[in-house]
């Protein structure tokens, strides 16, 4: 079984597009039909119905399609096992949400071209789902990066996750903070801002207080959590950010947290790409070094 035929397959149901999967690969259309063809042949079975435009696989070729993948791994994981990683060459296309690109991945990149100095690093920036899952299904991006409580894609899959604390911040001289006790109703009644109340982790913050019986009416919503918090060392309002962000300002002093046990929320870091994407030896030592990192 030529490897290149498996390739052309695995290439094929990545894009759902015989003209898409020849422009990734660099082959004619006509070359990757005949790759199809000769597979197909060779596994007495055909793996794509044709209806019209569109293609779709056989249950012949569900059933293969797994183990296409893993012959792919194998040969690429015997080709690395002789290939120093020092040479890998290529690209690495990240798409993640702002907060995390400021703070949090700038630490795991760098760490990434020390070790991989050929390897050219793109990120693109964007906190609009609809926007960031569209460059993943066209193939414009190897991972996304979204702070939510689960991944909420059937088609893409998580090859990583690490959970984030989320506090209350406000400005060192709020008078909140000389309360002995601060109720959940204190804090989001104290000049509350929030970012965009719609997605992440202030949409999971709603949620939560709906369940106790809260409402959130913010002063002020700001798409940036960085604008957000300069609002706050200006000495106005109180907010619901990452731990990550706000961190080193509380640790300087110029920013305090505001304790509650009162609600509590499973925020997460979620690295995912597309479930029938072949993980090549670039993303897989990207996961690897993200394992490895505490990010």
């Amino acid at each position: 079984m030529e490897i290149r035929n498996v390739t052309t397959f695995v290439k094929v149901v990545e894009f759902n597009s015989f003209t898409k999967a020849a422009d990734s690969i660099g082959y004619s259309q006509a070359t990757v039909t005949a790759h199809i063809k000769a597979l197909e042949g060779e596994l007495g079975v055909p793996l794509f119905d044709r209806i019209g435009k569109h293609i779709y696989l056989t249950d012949a070729g569900e059933r293969f399609l797994p183990y296409a993948v893993n012959m792919l791994k194998a040969e690429e994981e015997a080709l690395q096992s002789i290939r120093p990683l020092d040479e890998l060459t290529g690209e690495l296309r990240i798409c993640s949400a702002s907060s995390y690109a400021a703070n949090v991945l700038p630490k795991v990149l760098l760490r990434f071209q020390k070790l991989h100095p050929n390897v050219n690093i793109i990120v693109k920036v964007s906190d609009f789902p609809d926007d960031t899952t569209l460059k993943l299904k066209r193939d414009e991006i190897d991972f996304l990066i979204e702070i939510d409580d689960g991944n909420k894609y059937s088609e893409f899959r998580t090859v990583y996750r690490k959970k984030e604390n989320v506090l209350f911040v406000t400005y060192p001289g709020n008078i909140l903070l000389e309360r002995e006790h601060i109720s959940l109703k204190d804090i989001i009644g104290d000049q509350f801002i929030i970012s965009d109340r719609s997605i992440g982790y202030c949409a999971m913050l709603e949620s939560e207080l709906k369940r106790k019986g809260l409402e959130l009416h913010p002063v002020m919503e700001i798409g940036s959590v960085e604008a957000i918090v300069n609002v706050l060392l200006e000495g106005f309002g109180t907010t619901f950010i990452p731990e990550y962000i706000a961190s080193d300002y509380i640790k300087n002093g110029k920013l305090a947290e505001i304790k509650t046990d009162e609600i509590e929320v499973d925020l997460y870091a979620h690295f995912i790409c597309n479930k029938n994407k072949w993980l090549n030896p670039i993303m897989r030592e990207f996961i690897s070094i993200l394992c490895d990192e505490d990010v």
